[in-house]
């Protein structure tokens, strides 16, 4: 797996000291926390029902990306989820982040920020000790840890001289070497620290996330079907054993998918969240899926990251299985893929895979 394919999975710790009231803490349960201001509340209230009443949050996911500070919500209404079937719903949350915006020295430079991974082998997402806070323009925002292999001076600065203030928008683009409208935007403003969502559903328990690359498939030797059937038979007798072989090809897709799935999960089985922008969800189901393109600007909206089966044991294990309506093999987000940036809070698309 090349490090561009790298899948970032979260898994639940109860970490002492952690704090959730902060909004670059990604964690599963508790309440969702602002990001940026906000003026319609209506945002947070289910768009199955209209109504804010069953509304939980599921997870809040710190996702940086570009030159965005990001955070994905996902949330349930028990009103309109079914047995088998909880529906869910998604929000976006970003805000411009200068000191993202860098200088590539060389053309290896560039190619390395293009291809290298979005977070450190031990990264975090929302890590507090990793952040911290600057100043642009007067609006404070918050610095996370930069992509491998980036430069994280910051390109504007609030003490410009007035030769640099009269520079136009095209001389910007020009010194910074990024043909890129992102680079001539600027920090939103953001909520309250700690303040929270509207929501009045059951708050689930709140775990924070610990995050970490996902290990590799191991590799074991195993004996073929023919030295397991004679070892069979030397125990056992010529005429105990009677066989059938089915080659991999003629494994039905459905088996082979939740086979290829379990194994997958498998590796870390305590894993809730799984992170992979722009590659290929993990899922249980064979039934297609069609994505609408994003509403706001009409870009193609990619898989960004999915919930798994575990967060269901860890946010109600301790209440009766059949009082709960968190029923679902997998949660696939799409978001889109352009990162618009037009509103505070962006509805974005998911798919509730059934329980396997």
């Amino acid at each position: 797996m090349s490090k561009k394919d790298v899948v970032w999975l979260g898994t639940p710790v109860k970490a002492a000291g952690t704090d959730f009231s902060s909004v670059y803490t990604s964690k599963i349960g508790g309440s969702a926390i602002l990001f940026r201001e906000l003026s319609d509340s209506s945002v947070f209230q289910c768009p199955k029902c209209k109504s804010n009443r069953a509304v939980s949050l599921l997870t809040q996911i710190y996702a940086p990306l570009e030159v965005y500070d990001r955070i994905i919500y996902v949330f349930l209404c028990a009103t309109c989820s079914k047995e088998q079937s909880s529906f869910c719903f998604v929000l976006r949350s970003q805000n411009f982040n200068p000191s993202y915006v860098t200088v590539p020295s060389t053309v290896d430079d560039a190619e390395e920020v293009k291809e290298g991974a979005l977070f450190e082998e031990n990264g975090d997402w929302g890590d507090d000790e990793n952040e911290s806070s600057e100043k642009v323009n007067g609006e404070e925002y918050a610095v996370c840890n930069a992509p491998v292999g980036v430069n994280t001076t910051t390109t504007t600065t609030t003490n410009s001289t007035d030769k640099e203030e009269e520079d136009s928008n095209e001389k910007r683009k020009e010194k910074l070497n990024i043909d890129d409208v992102h680079t001539l935007e600027v920090p939103s403003t953001l909520a309250s620290p700690g303040s929270k969502a509207e929501v009045e559903g059951f708050c689930y328990p709140c775990f924070a996330l610990d995050v970490f690359e996902e290990p590799p498939k191991v590799k074991v030797k195993c004996a073929t079907i023919n030295d397991q059937l004679r070892e069979v038979k030397q125990k056992y007798g010529d005429d105990v054993v009677e066989t059938t072989t089915m080659d991999e090809d003629d494994e039905p897709l459905h088996e082979k998918r939740l086979r290829k799935y379990v194994e997958r999960i498998g590796r870390v089985p305590s894993q809730c969240i799984r992170w992979a922008p722009n590659q290929e969800p993990l899922r249980s189901s064979v039934t297609p899926i069609a994505v609408p393109n994003c509403p706001q600007c009409g870009s193609v909206r990619r898989y960004e990251l999915q919930l798994t089966s575990p967060i269901i044991y860890y946010l109600v294990k301790a209440k009766d299985e059949k009082k709960h309506p968190l029923h679902f093999g997998n949660v696939l987000v799409f978001t889109c893929s352009g990162n618009c940036n037009s509103k505070s809070y962006a509805q974005e698309y998911c798919v509730v895979e059934k329980e396997i």
